[in-house]
Formats: C-alpha cells, structure tokens, sequence
C-alpha cells in the first residue's frame, strides 16, 4: 500500500480527492488537512510515501509548504493540485512527481497514480548508506560511496548544481535568501524567484535522498536562510587540508606520506564548474599546494632524489607557470643530473614567457 497525506483548503475537495484515490486501489489515506501548518506536523509524524498538496491556499501557497515538507521528511513525493494552470511551469521545475489541474479527471489521475506506483515500487526498501560518504570537488564534483569508487552527480538542473555547491562552498555560515536569489536568479521578479529558489532546494534534497547520501538543507527561519548540514559526509578539500596540518616538516621517515599529499590534489576546487564566487578559495588552495610541493621538491635536491625532484619541479611550473622557485629548482636539478642542455632548454623557455607576460 501506497501512504498517502492530503493538502486542500477546501473540504469538499479533500473528501473528493481521497474517494478517487481510494477507487483507484492500493492507497492508504494517512491523514487530511485544510490547514497546511497543521498539515506538515503531522506528515512529520505519519511519514507518507506522497504528498498531495493544493498549491492556492490562504494561510501558506503548496510551493513554500513543499519546501517545509522536505525539511520534515525529503522521503515524500509530491503532487501538485491546483485550479490554476500559472503555476504548471513552477510546479515542474520543482520536480514535482506530478501537477494535476482542477477539476480532477478520473483518466488524468490514473496517469498520476501509475507514475506514483512505479517509483513507489522502484524505491529500495532498505536504504544502503555508507559509513562516511565523501564529496570530491577538487577537479570534478563527484561522491564517493565506496572508497575509490568515484561517481558523477546528475544534476536536474545547473542552478541546483550551483546552489548544491555555494552552500557546500559555505558550509560553516548561514546563507539568507536574498543571497541565493541574487546568485541564481538574478533580474527575476521577487517572488517568481522565491519559487525557483524552493524549487532549486528541492531538487537537491530529493537528489540525495535518492542517492542514500545523508545531507541535510538546514532552514534557518530567523535568519532567513539556509545552511548545508554534512553529518557524517565528508569533503576532500577539508581531509586534504586536515593532512597537511598532521604533516611534519619533511624528512626521511615522512616524505612519502608528503608525496601522497602532494599527490592528492587532484585539480583546483571547482575546477570543472569554474565558478567566479569560489575564485578566492580556489587560489588559496593553489598556494597551499605550490607551498608543499616546492619545500618537498627542495628536500629531494638537497638529498640527491634528483629524478623525483625533477618530477615535482615540473608539475610545479606547469600548475604554477608564474613560480619563480619552480622554474629555478627545475633548472638547478637538471644540471645537478648533468642534464645542461634541458637546464638551458628550460633557461630560454622561462625567459620567453617572462617576456610574453
């Protein structure tokens, strides 16, 4: 049996709604309500599978209490009524499982209950959550499930993409609205854009909900925002960083463990997304990384590991092509291999590009 929880203002509509569902079969009717505050408490508690919501209500519209529905329980699907068809174009884009218009049609919610009985029937019924999920987002925004086992996001949109990772990018503060609006959707009309704004935090929330990655958006209702509760997940720029605090200065007995540091950083932050709000950041980290790497390429120098430190040099300059250090330990540990001709290859190559710049 399909759980089911029921949203009109209106009672006579309410006690229409749930005869047609019950007559097409295989419904539970969890609870009713005209009053849609009233209505997500008690959704909280009676956790249905679906949500039928009403969306022209006087107390709250059905676009803001869907998005006060997913705070209490993401797990619901949600479906749309309304006289109105206005709000067709919104209700899609907030990923609705469906919107059906007033008045209800029998062979129009036939089409509703199929597509609500197929997801019901595709949804695991015991969710496989790893221990510690982790979110890649240096280079390409990934997940990882299971260690080293990379998979791509799929986005529904690439506002809910960047509203995922402005939040993720702000992880430690709460973002108010009118940040997110003027972010995502800016230029649009205020409360067309608070729209798009719940329909953009849906998705995400219904995105990892489907993908068993315990990640929460938090409403912060006196600051007016939202906040990205990780719980257990964890982020690779934050354990790449939290290494290289554990790392001592290099020696013998710790070197390779800076190399596997080193080598960690698999591209900039966002690099793929190339985000203009996350430049800051992504320099910082670009510094951070040049930092390591040129105290390790010296350490290999001084202690004859020519070949690695010649290597590193390399990845230096070609990260960091403004190094001066990079392109001068580069020439040094070519001559010390008695390589003289790549030193003074590699000499005219870093003039040339001093004079291009």
């Amino acid at each position: 049996m399909i759980k089911v929880y029921l949203v009109d203002d209106e009672p006579l509509a309410l006690f229409y709604l749930g005869s047609m569902l019950k007559d097409l079969g295989d419904f539970e009717i969890a609870g009713t309500s005209t009053n849609p505050l009233e209505a997500i408490q008690a959704i909280s508690e009676t956790r249905p599978d679906a949500v039928f919501l009403d969306i022209d209500m006087p107390e709250m519209d059905g676009l803001q209490a869907a998005e006060l529905v997913q705070d209490t329980w993401p797990a619901a699907d949600i479906v749309f009524i309304t006289a109105y068809n206005q709000y067709a174009v919104d209700a899609f884009e907030l990923n609705a499982m469906d919107y059906v218009l007033k008045p209800l049609q029998r062979t129009r919610m036939e089409k509703t209950v199929a597509k609500l009985k197929e997801r019901f029937k595709q949804r695991p019924q015991t969710a496989i959550i790893a221990e510690a999920p982790i979110i890649r987002c240096m280079n390409m925004l990934q997940y990882e499930q299971r260690e080293g086992q990379r998979e791509s996001f799929r986005w529904r949109t690439l506002k809910s993409e960047e509203l995922f990772c402005y939040l993720l990018h702000n992880r430690t503060t709460v973002v108010n609205k009118e940040t997110l609006i003027d972010l995502l959707f800016p230029g649009t009309e205020y409360k067309k854009a608070m729209t798009h704004l719940y329909t953009t935090i849906y998705q995400v929330r219904k995105m990892f909900e489907e993908l068993h990655i315990d990640i929460a958006i938090a409403k912060i209702g006196a600051q007016r925002g939202y906040k990205l509760d990780l719980k257990q997940v964890r982020i690779d720029v934050d354990m790449w960083q939290e290494e290289l605090l554990q790392l001592d200065r290099v020696d013998q007995d710790n070197y390779e463990r800076h190399q596997k540091a080193i080598d960690a950083y698999a591209g900039d932050y966002f690099e793929e997304q190339g985000y203009l709000w996350a430049e800051s950041e992504r320099h910082r980290l670009r510094l951070s990384w040049l930092h390591h790497a040129v105290r390790l390429a010296s350490f290999y120098v001084d202690h004859q590991m020519l070949a690695a430190a010649v290597s590193l040099y390399q990845r230096i300059v070609q990260y960091h092509p403004y190094s001066e250090e990079g392109h001068l330990g580069l020439i040094k540990a070519y001559e010390l291999m008695g390589g003289k001709l790549a030193a003074e290859e590699q000499y005219r190559n870093y003039q040339r590009f001093l004079e291009e710049v």
